[in-house]
C-alpha cells in the first residue's frame, strides 16, 4: 500500500479547533443577523478545518491508491440519517457525532445561540394583521444600516399582491420547489369532480368537462403519512417545546392555454380519502374574476398556507437535502471507494464535490437536529423515515431532466410554447441538462477512453460503483441502475451527478431568501390545529391565519426566517459553472480541454437563453435568473 499523508482518523480526539468567538446576547436585530452569519461561517470553517487534515476535502490533494480509499472513505448506518461518510470508524470509541457535538457545546452557530435569548428580535402578538405585518417587514428592509443582513435584500414580502393567487402559484413554476408539480391523474380529478358536485361547484365541474386536455396539475403532497409512517388519520404535530403541526396538503391548478397558472382547490391536510379530509374551492373559478376580495377571503388564504407550509416540508427535507446533499455525498463516498483518482469518471465528477462532505458533517450535527426539526411541523422520528423512505427510493432514471418533465406533464418540444411559458424552471433545467450531457458526452466518448458500448460493459470499477450505490452494507440505493452497461447509460449517470450538484442544487437552495424570510408567504409549520370541517374552515377570520403564525413562537419565527438568509449566499464567481468550464478548457488532458471549450461556449450561449425566458415571464416583479450560468455553483457550497 503507498504511503499516505493523511490524518488518522484516532488523531482526532487531540486535534485543537480553530477558536469561536461567543458572542452576547445582541441588543438588535442587525447586530443579531452579523452574528449569526459570522456563526454560521465559523462553524463551516471548523468543519472545513477537521475535513482538511483529515484529507476527505484537502487544500493539498493527496496520492492516494484505491485500497487507501476503500479504508479512508467507509460508511455509517448507525445514526438516524442514510448511509453517509464514517468520519470515525463504527468500532471506534469516540462516534461522529461526540466529535462534532463540540458544535453544540460551544454555541458556535449563533443562528440558534446568539438571537436566542433576544424577546425584541422579531413580530410580536401586537403585529396582528397581515397589514401589519408587512408594515413590519417593509420597516425592516427600510431602517438599515451598515451592517449587510437579510433585509438588505428584498423578500415577497415587500410585493403589495404577494398573497394572490398569481404570485401563489407562481412560486411552483419558478420558487425554491419548482420540481414537483405534476400533471393530474385520472384519479385526482375523478376525485375532485365528484367533491365539487357534491358541494354543488357547478362552475368548476363545467370547467372541468370543457378544458382541453392536460389542462389541470397538482401539486400532491397526499402521502406525507405513508412516507412517514403514520396512519391515515394522525395527526401531524410536534414532540417538542410549542406545539406545531405539520399538513399533507394537495392542491390543483388550472393551466389554460395563455399558460396562467391558477388554483382551483385545495385539500389543507390529506387523510387518506375525500371523506376524511377537508376540501375549499376557490370563490374565484375564473382567474381574470376580480368580484372576490382576495385580501379578506381568509378561508382561501389560510388553505393556500397550508400548501406552501407542506411544500416547505418537501423542499426542506426531500427537494433540497435528501434529492442533492445527501444523495450527492453517497455519489462521494460510493465513487471513492471503487475507482482510482486516475478514472475518466472519477475526474469528470471530482470537481462538483469540493465542500459537501463537511457541509453535510455540520447538517447532520448541527443544522438538521437544531434548527430544522424544532421549527417543523412532525416529530423527529416522523422526520428521519421521511427522509430515509426519499433515500432508498431515490429514482435515478426517473429523475433524469428529460424523462422528469415529460413523466410530470410537462413535454419537453411544448416548453417554449404559449402554454408553459411561465415555467421558466423547466426551459432552463432542460437545456442546462443538454449543455452538460453533451460535455460528458464529449469525453466520454472518445476512442481514448470508451470507444463503444462493449468497452463501458467490460469496465468492471463502473459495475463495482453500481453494486457500491445499490448494496445494502453500500448506499443502500436500490433504484440506483444494476448495471451500466451503454455509454448512452454511463454518460446519462455521469451528466445526472453532476446536475445534481450543480444546476439543481443552486435552482433549489439560492431562491429561498426572497420567498421564505417573510415567514407568512412559507411557514415551515402552523401554530394551532388544522380545522375538521369544511363549515369551520369556511368560518375562518383573519385571527385564524394570524394563530397558524408563529407570532408568540418569537425563537421559531427567528430561525424560518434566519435560515434562508444564511443559505442563500451568492455564488463566488470562482465557484460559478462557467469558471469551471474555463478551467476544464486548460486541462491538460486535451479531449477534456476540448469539450471544456465547448461547453464555455454553449454556457455563454445559454446566457441569452435564460434571460429571454425571464423576460417572457407574465410576472416582471420577481427576476428568475437563478440558472444563469454566471450565478449557477459548480458544487454544493452552501
Amino acid at each position: 500500500m503507498a504511503p499516505s499523508m493523511s490524518l488518522p482518523r484516532s488523531a482526532l480526539m487531540n486535534v485543537h479547533l480553530p477558536y469561536m468567538v461567543q458572542y452576547p446576547a445582541s441588543a438588535d436585530y442587525s447586530t443579531a443577523l452579523k452574528h449569526g452569519a459570522e456563526g454560521f461561517d465559523r462553524a463551516r470553517q471548523m468543519i472545513g478545518f477537521l475535513f482538511d487534515i483529515m484529507d476527505y476535502e484537502s487544500s493539498v490533494p493527496q496520492k492516494l491508491t484505491l485500497e487507501d480509499k476503500k479504508e479512508k472513505y467507509t460508511w455509517n448506518h448507525s445514526d438516524n440519517f442514510p448511509p453517509h461518510l464514517a468520519i470515525i470508524p463504527e468500532d471506534h470509541k469516540l462516534g461522529s457525532h461526540e466529535i462534532f457535538s463540540i458544535v453544540r457545546l460551544v454555541q458556535t452557530l449563533l443562528i440558534v445561540g446568539g438571537i436566542r435569548f433576544d424577546e425584541g428580535l422579531a413580530p410580536g402578538p401586537q403585529e396582528n394583521s397581515m397589514e401589519k405585518l408587512a408594515k413590519w417587514n417593509a420597516k425592516r428592509h427600510q431602517s438599515q444600516g451598515w451592517i449587510k443582513d437579510m433585509f438588505n435584500e428584498p423578500n415577497i414580502g415587500l410585493r403589495n399582491d404577494w398573497y394572490t393567487d398569481a404570485v401563489f402559484a407562481q412560486q411552483f413554476f419558478t420558487g425554491p420547489n419548482p420540481t414537483t408539480i405534476t400533471l393530474a391523474s385520472g384519479t385526482w380529478m375523478k376525485r375532485f369532480t365528484e367533491e365539487a358536485a357534491s358541494q354543488a361547484k357547478r362552475e368548476v365541474v363545467a370547467l372541468f368537462r370543457s378544458a382541453p386536455p392536460h389542462s389541470f396539475y397538482v401539486q400532491d403532497f397526499s402521502d406525507f403519512r405513508d412516507r412517514m409512517g403514520a396512519n391515515p388519520d394522525e395527526e401531524l404535530r410536534s414532540e417538542d417545546g410549542t406545539p406545531r403541526y405539520g399538513c399533507a396538503s394537495v392542491a390543483l391548478f388550472y393551466l389554460p392555454p395563455n399558460g396562467k397558472l391558477h388554483p382551483l382547490a385545495i385539500i389543507p391536510d390529506y387523510k387518506g380519502s375525500m371523506a376524511a379530509s377537508v376540501t375549499l374551492f376557490n370563490k374565484r373559478v375564473d382567474p381574470a374574476d376580480e368580484s372576490v376580495d382576495q385580501a379578506n377571503d381568509w378561508p382561501w388564504r389560510y388553505a393556500k398556507t397550508c400548501v406552501l407550509s407542506a411544500d416547505w416540508a418537501i423542499h426542506e427535507m426531500i427537494i433540497h437535502l435528501n434529492n442533492t446533499h445527501l444523495v450527492q455525498e453517497a455519489v462521494i463516498v460510493a465513487v471513492q471507494r471503487t475507482l482510482p483518482d486516475s478514472h475518466i469518471v472519477f475526474r469528470l465528477l471530482e470537481p462538483h464535490w469540493v465542500v459537501t462532505l463537511s457541509l453535510n458533517a455540520l447538517a447532520r450535527s448541527v443544522l438538521i437536529p437544531d434548527v430544522i426539526v424544532p421549527i417543523a411541523g412532525f416529530s423527529a422520528p416522523r422526520i428521519f423515515q421521511f427522509v430515509g423512505h426519499a433515500f432508498t427510493n431515490f429514482d435515478w432514471k426517473a429523475l433524469y431532466v428529460p424523462t422528469d418533465l415529460e413523466s410530470r406533464g410537462f413535454p419537453l418540444d411544448e416548453l417554449d410554447g404559449d402554454k408553459f411559458h411561465n415555467y421558466a424552471y423547466a426551459k432552463d433545467i432542460k437545456d442546462m441538462w443538454m449543455a452538460l450531457r453533451k460535455f460528458v458526452s464529449s469525453v466520454l466518448r472518445d476512442g481514448k477512453y470508451y470507444p463503444n458500448d462493449s468497452a463501458v460493459a467490460a469496465d468492471a470499477q463502473i459495475q463495482d460503483w453500481c453494486n457500491e450505490m445499490r448494496s445494502e452494507k453500500g448506499a443502500g440505493m436500490k433504484k440506483f441502475p444494476k448495471s451500466i452497461s451503454t455509454l448512452d447509460d454511463l454518460i446519462d449517470m455521469v451528466t445526472m451527478c453532476i446536475h445534481i450538484a450543480a444546476p439543481q442544487h443552486t435552482a433549489v437552495n439560492y431562491l429561498q431568501q426572497y420567498y421564505q424570510t417573510f415567514v407568512p408567504n412559507k411557514p415551515s409549520a402552523l401554530f394551532s390545529p388544522l380545522p375538521t370541517s369544511l363549515s369551520q374552515l369556511e368560518s375562518y377570520t383573519e385571527s385564524d391565519l394570524m394563530a397558524a403564525l408563529p407570532l408568540e413562537a418569537k425563537q421559531e419565527w427567528l430561525l424560518m426566517a434566519q435560515i434562508p438568509y444564511l443559505l442563500s449566499k451568492q455564488v463566488e464567481q470562482d465557484g460559478n459553472i462557467v469558471t469551471y468550464a474555463a478551467t476544464a478548457s486548460n486541462n491538460e488532458d486535451p479531449i477534456i480541454a476540448a469539450a471544456g471549450r465547448e461547453l464555455s461556449a454553449d454556457l455563454d450561449n445559454l446566457a441569452s437563453v435564460f434571460l429571454e425566458n425571464g423576460q417572457k415571464l407574465d410576472d416582471q416583479n420577481a427576476e428568475y435568473n437563478v440558472l444563469a450560468p454566471d450565478q449557477l455553483a459548480n458544487a454544493i457550497v452552501i
